[in-house]
């Protein structure tokens, strides 16, 4: 199986631009102000946890910033600014790399007003494994619907022989709340089973029967009805699950107003 698998997303579009290096430092200082709590042994800035976090009470994300886009929105300018740290522990004063640990994504959209940049909308979720998120390099700008955007990036987590993959959209809606959604598009568990040949008989048949590398394809579906001006999403899937083969089955992913959802037959769904 691969496991970094191709999301064909449309590519930053053509109102969207990298942002310019004098409005950078004004931007990033409105947002330096929002959080309030810089950590300069670590340059960064500490965020809270969300609300719904599962990490323990005295961690905090050191925060820095990732990518910073401009585009048109509704007629008007607008940032879109990609921010991500690891988690913090503040009585160890250490990275808290434990390997269910999860790092923090957050963006903020921002719009100008009388010459001076203001967040608009703000959002987060905590991504990854041993207390960070994905490398800088692998976020991605993109136009989640007509005059929506965000940052997606894929990840991974590994237990026990076995490896699933997804990934992870940060975006707005037409609610002017930022939004999440999470979809599976891999799982492997060869690591676990190994070769299913070098066995015979029975454990043979017990090997081939839970085996599974399966992988999907993820894109935008511009061909539904955007709901809150979010596009519907697609993935197509192929593989093996046990005695189930997939050759690029299609399945719709549509948006619900607050997250995409995957229907209950998409075999990445099944939790194991």
């Amino acid at each position: 199986m691969k496991y970094m698998i191709a999301l064909l997303l449309a590519a930053c579009p053509v109102l969207a631009s990298a942002t310019p290096n004098n409005d950078k430092a004004a931007v990033q200082a409105v947002i330096a102000r929002y959080y309030n709590h810089p950590l300069t042994a670590e340059n960064c800035q500490l965020a809270k946890l969300p609300k719904d976090s599962n990490q323990m009470s005295d961690v905090m994300y050191c925060m820095k910033p990732v990518a910073d886009h401009t585009v048109t929105r509704n007629s008007t300018p607008t940032r879109y600014v990609l921010y991500t740290g690891f988690a913090y522990d503040m009585k160890l004063k250490v990275k808290r790399d434990a390997h269910a640990s999860s790092g923090l994504a957050e963006l903020f959209v921002l719009e100008k007003t009388d010459g001076k940049w203001a967040i608009k909308q703000h959002g987060s979720d905590e991504i990854g494994a041993w207390g960070d998120v994905p490398e800088n390099k692998d976020w991605r700008f993109v136009q989640m619907g007509e005059q929506n955007w965000g940052y997606t990036v894929e990840s991974g987590y590994t237990g026990q022989g076995e490896t699933t993959t997804g990934e992870n959209f940060l975006f707005t809606d037409n609610s002017n709340r930022v939004r999440k959604s999470f979809i599976i598009n891999g799982r492997d568990n060869g690591a676990h089973y190994g070769n299913c040949d070098e066995y015979k008989g029975r454990e043979k048949r017990d090997c081939e029967n839970s085996y599974a590398s399966i992988d999907a394809k993820i894109t935008l579906d511009k061909s539904r009805p955007s709901v809150s001006g979010v596009w519907a999403l697609s993935a197509t899937v192929q593989g093996v699950d046990g005695k189930k083969r997939y050759k690029n089955q299609k399945y719709a992913i549509p948006y619900n107003g607050k997250t995409h959802v995957a229907p209950k037959s998409y075999p990445l769904n099944i939790k194991h």
